[in-house]
């Protein structure tokens, strides 16, 4: 038996996070630089992965075997810990194998928090690290990869490398956003900032129409950090593409806070009531979006919400992806260039209604460049519509997919599970960049995943 490996632990099913892509994989949890050492010399192909919370099949390998990191326990997670006012830049060293949900309490009693986080409290800080995650800063504060000072990687090799901006550079920015497919990240120095309080100031606005729901992101994203437009992809004639667009800033004071706040350990108490599916049909997310848009027309515009509200707005709902069940859904994010911004979120908006469900949820946030070899983030909007998983979804994904590619967008590789090695390479012209890297450090194709077979990356 390999070292590592739980007896109990045997060949089993794992699914990417929304539930649409399947793989028959060994799972195999290590401690360890020379644990997971030790498993690389063993037969793959292996994939480093985090807590599966990639939409598609980015962290799946069928046939393969999965090496995901025993967290530390909790006095060993962060490392060198400053306090908000010692550095000038502070900064933490934490495990690859932490999660948010574990992180941000340690750093919020410490009056510290992240700058840039994604809107799951489940991602490790590996995973985010692969994916490049952003959240609704991202044009204020870039993604995760912006904030990363250094990283600790296990190679294919079994070499053990420390990389930065300055050491190593190829391998740092490949790493970041690369989908796991340069190695095992095994620790991560990041940047943090004070946390100045624990709630912020929220704008709600109701827009008419597309024009003014674009409009007016613009005009917040000029002057609030975390702002996001929900869109009514329901709405017809006069009102297509109307929504509600939030930002919000937190309220900084003349302190540091320290917050004991156990918000983020706690499970997430509110659960959909059985049989809520009915709220997928055409039916259903019509009414829903009616009665959303409704009530923030006639809500206060200026609101005081806790900051957990505002970064991790699904967190509040325990098991909101059982409506889904029992076939999942895909999301479709794409990033589309600031000249082409209107007429194309238009088409992609009128192409998520040519099924005979419609999409049902579409939010647009405003980006700019990435950090990482394949990241996503590049100047312009980034619109994102889940869909069910149903018949006919996958084509409109397909036509979405083209119609991206055309005007120089690109698909986050987190979300996708439809995109075809030739759109790749249309999308990010510098992936011979990343399989330059790919064929220096892992000739022999060592770490895979089902997402780098279908991309042949």
């Amino acid at each position: 038996m390999s070292m590592g490996e739980d007896p109990a632990e045997e060949w089993r099913d794992v699914s990417g996070w929304a539930g649409t892509c399947h793989a028959r994989c060994k799972v195999i949890r290590c401690q360890g630089v020379e644990e997971s050492r030790t498993l690389l010399r063993e037969d793959g192909p292996w994939l480093p992965r985090g807590g599966g919370c990639s939409y598609g099949d980015a962290a799946i390998l069928d046939q393969g075997r999965l090496l995901q990191l025993k967290p530390p326990s909790g006095d060993q997670i962060l490392s060198a810990v400053p306090t908000p006012t010692d550095l000038e830049s502070p900064s933490v060293s934490v495990s690859a194998a932490v999660t948010l949900r574990q992180l941000l309490p340690l750093l919020n009693r410490q009056g510290l928090t992240l700058p840039v986080v994604p809107g799951v409290l489940d991602a490790t800080v590996g995973g985010m690290l692969a994916a490049d995650v952003h959240g609704k800063n991202h044009l204020s504060r870039g993604s995760i990869g912006d904030v990363t000072v250094a990283l600790q990687v296990l190679l294919p090799s079994g070499e053990v490398i420390d990389c930065d901006r300055d050491r190593e550079p190829e391998i740092f920015r490949g790493t970041i956003g690369g989908m796991g497919l340069t190695g095992v990240i095994l620790e991560a120095r990041l940047a943090v900032i004070p946390l100045l309080a624990d709630r912020v100031e929220v704008q709600v606005l109701a827009t008419k129409n597309l024009q003014e729901s674009l409009a007016q992101l613009d005009r917040l994203a000029a002057s609030e950090e975390h702002v996001a437009a929900w869109i009514d992809p329901t709405a017809r004639g006069s009102e297509f593409g109307r929504g509600i667009v939030v930002g919000g800033t937190v309220v900084a004071t003349d302190r540091v806070v320290r917050s004991n706040r156990s918000s983020w350990d706690l499970p997430r108490g509110n659960s959909f009531p059985a049989g809520f599916s009915w709220a997928l049909s055409p039916i259903g997310i019509r009414c829903h979006n009616a009665v959303r848009h409704a009530l923030a027309r006639i809500g206060r515009r200026q609101r005081s919400w806790e900051l957990e509200r505002l970064l991790f707005p699904l967190e509040r709902w325990r098991d909101w992806k059982k409506i889904y069940q029992p076939d999942g859904f895909h999301q479709h994010q794409s990033l589309i260039p600031e000249d082409h911004c209107s007429g194309t979120i238009r088409e992609l908006l009128e192409l998520s209604n040519r099924g005979r469900c419609p999409s049902t949820l579409v939010v647009i946030k405003k980006m700019r460049k990435g950090a990482g070899g394949l990241s996503f983030g590049a100047e312009g909007m980034t619109l994102s519509m889940d869909f069910k998983a149903t018949a006919g979804v996958k084509e409109i994904l397909h036509h979405c997919d083209s119609l991206v590619a055309d005007v120089g967008g690109r698909v986050y590789l987190a979300k996708d599970s439809t995109l075809t090695p030739e759109l790749l390479r249309r999308m990010y012209p510098q992936v011979d960049q990343f399989l330059s890297l790919r064929n220096r450090i892992d000739p022999d194709r060592k770490l895979n995943s089902d997402l780098s077979r279908r991309l042949e990356i």
